[in-house]
């Protein structure tokens, strides 16, 4: 018994902890799919530097070779009187192991500004996908930023209309037992059922916002929402008044 209550109230924080706009922020900064595609793209593009940079550099090549080759020759000489009276023959067999290796080596003196403009090129293209992330990352902030507040409206006016069915129901039950003690007329319970009805298509509506709501936050922030802390209001950033002073003529 008090093993489990020790777990639940070390389990109670981190179900109580709310999230707030600087930690979805966090989360779509880090693992938003549109960034980390654009990361890898700008990590693609700073290799082609290196690889501009490369026709400064000396090249070296290197070649080897091993093989194994079998000699089977027979050698036959013939007579040649009278210094060699009588031919004779001589076989040569076995194997052989002809190895070669080779290394050369080149340096470009100059050719014609050709590898400094191939640096140039790949720095801008360095220059050009930073900005094209730091772009980006503007655009995920703000669209998560939008998703966060736009997921507060949404969950708030889904309480506001459930509310809302809650009253009109009860409203028309009231008016219903009214009508039964003949203090109203069809015409009030008819008008209360339609209020009702309206009220019902309101809920379904924002229902349906709540959820299309709900996967763009998961879209952009890459979580499902759970327990969003309200905003902090956007007075502490505005500057503060300035006094005004009369001007001396």
């Amino acid at each position: 018994m008090l093993l489990a209550l020790v777990l639940a109230v070390s389990a109670a924080p981190r179900q109580l902890a709310a999230e707030t706009m600087e930690s979805a922020l966090a989360k779509a900064y880090e693992g938003n799919p549109q960034l980390n595609a654009q990361r890898a793209i700008v990590r693609q593009t700073d290799e082609g530097v290196s690889q501009a940079l490369s026709g400064y550099r000396p090249s070296v090549s290197a070649t080897a070779s091993v093989a194994k080759q079998y000699t089977n020759t027979t050698e036959v000489f013939p007579a040649v009187p009278p210094v060699v009276p009588t031919g004779f023959s001589f076989s040569v067999k076995g194997y052989t192991n002809p190895t070669s290796l080779g290394v050369s080596g080149q340096q470009t003196l100059f050719n014609g500004e050709r590898t400094a403009n191939t640096v140039r090129k790949a720095e801008s293209q360095v220059s050009a996908a930073r900005e094209t992330l730091r772009m980006m990352e503007e655009s995920v902030l703000l669209a998560a930023a939008t998703a966060y507040m736009d997921m507060s409206r949404d969950t708030a006016n889904l309480e506001v209309q459930q509310n809302n069915v809650r009253v009109l129901q009860r409203t028309l039950k009231d008016t219903q037992n009214r009508y039964a003690a003949g203090q109203v007329t069809t015409t009030d319970v008819a008008q209360a059922e339609a209020q009702l009805a309206a009220g019902e298509a309101t809920l379904h509506a924002a229902e349906s916002t709540l959820m299309t709501t709900r996967a763009n936050y998961r879209r952009v922030i890459g979580v499902e929402p759970a327990n969003l802390a309200p905003a902090a209001p956007v007075d502490r950033l505005s500057p503060s008044t300035l006094k005004m002073r009369r001007l001396s003529g």
